[in-house]
């Protein structure tokens, strides 16, 4: 097997079902349909969905037919993996807003002439209450139960609604209607992927052979990167808030961040600098090049310098964090800030680790009129800029 064969194999890949049978498809020289779903949750892509579109991408440069599946249908369900609650339902109106930059984004990495591009709702808006049931008769409740996240939420007391068993039957209906051969994932998508190979046994068809990536642990150094917990570098981010994002993330995600985000090799590895703030920019730096080029990356690398050492807060290093009202507690804005809940956010505000435009700021029932320019700083890193919704 080539190079570039053994590349799809093995570059971060965390595990490969059935990987005997990916390669005796591999070296069959059939074109493979190869899928990788993605739900549009928030308007950005980041760094943890670049490694499956990077595996997508080795795929195309092996000649198969990819598609980048958009799940503006399943969306509406909200995929439970991982989670110890039901994610907020969005409207199609916000599901639609945040789907516009996706595929744009998602060129960064794969090649747009030989991608398709798919949206779920083609086939899911259609199937029939009938249909559906016909579906489900196929899985037994048994077997969805026995998810970790689905088991941990039910023995913890969390709630587990009905609609969130039902989202790995229909995310597996995507690979039945494209009859896919192969589908990338993350390593949380794992169990939703294997759900994709049964329905398609039980359909008559040869079952696809999953790809589950590793997970890049995100910014805030505990759970994995994900829009939803707000500790993501997006694609489409500044060069500065990237840089900055990057710098934040703990000492001992550096050497994670070089493999699986800037795609060093191991030698490349070894030969970082040793002291932790030096290595931990070389690779921050080399990950702004790739969506940003070396101009943009050197630069948010002088502006990272100035604003830290020479103790500036920098407007270019904030992200907007706008609420509807005239006003906002400090807790609720840094719970916001944050993604976090309003007794951690406590803690960092008696802690004091917050500032509001360089005061630090003790009381959590203190309220901010959004008026004027309001810089808040939580941590060392971490930079919005409060504002009303207009």
């Amino acid at each position: 097997m080539d190079s570039s064969r053994d590349l799809v194999l093995t570059w971060a890949v965390a595990e490969i079902i059935n990987k005997a049978s990916l390669v005796k498809r591999l070296e069959s020289k059939k074109k493979l349909v190869v899928k990788f779903g993605v739900d549009p949750t928030k308007p950005d892509l980041h760094l943890g969905h670049a490694l499956s579109l990077h595996k997508l991408r080795q795929f195309q440069e092996l000649g198969h037919d990819t598609i980048l599946l958009i799940g503006d249908f399943t969306t509406k369900i909200g995929d439970p993996s991982g989670r110890n609650s039901a994610r907020p339902v969005l409207t199609d109106d916000e599901i639609q807003a945040n789907l516009k930059t996706y595929i744009d984004q998602a060129k960064l990495i794969i090649d747009p002439k030989k991608t398709k591009i798919r949206f779920n709702s083609e086939w899911l808006s259609k199937v029939s209450y009938a249909d559906f049931i016909k579906v489900a008769m196929q899985v037994s409740v048994q077997t969805l139960l026995e998810r970790e996240d689905f088991a941990n939420r039910m023995t913890s007391g969390h709630s587990l609604a009905l609609h969130e068993l039902f989202y790995p039957i229909t995310q597996a209906l995507d690979s039945v209607v494209m009859k896919a051969d192969v589908e990338i994932g993350g390593w949380d998508q794992r169990l939703n992927m294997l759900m994709g190979r049964e329905l398609q046994k039980k359909s008559g068809q040869p079952p696809q052979d999953v790809v589950a990536m590793k997970a890049l642990v995100g910014t805030d150094g505990e759970r994995k990167m994900s829009k939803s917990f707000d500790n993501y570098v997006g694609l489409t981010e500044s060069s500065d808030q990237m840089f900055g994002k990057l710098m934040s993330i703990p000492d001992q995600l550096t050497d994670q961040y070089a493999e699986l985000a800037a795609f060093l090799g191991s030698d490349e590895i070894k030969a970082l600098p040793k002291h932790p703030r030096d290595r931990k920019a070389r690779v921050a730096e080399k990950i702004v090049e790739l969506y940003h080029g070396g101009s943009a990356a050197n630069k948010a690398l002088q502006n990272f310098n100035q604003t830290f050492r020479d103790k500036k807060v920098a407007n270019h290093m904030a992200s907007e964090l706008l609420f509807s009202q005239e006003s906002v507690l400090l807790l609720h804005a840094v719970a916001e800030a944050s993604q976090c809940s309003n007794t951690h956010a406590g803690r960092l505000i008696e802690q004091g680790a917050v500032k509001l435009n360089g005061v630090k700021m003790m009381d959590p029932n203190f309220e901010i009129m959004l008026t004027g320019e309001l810089m808040m700083h939580i941590g060392k890193h971490a930079f919005r800029k409060l504002g009303r919704r207009k």
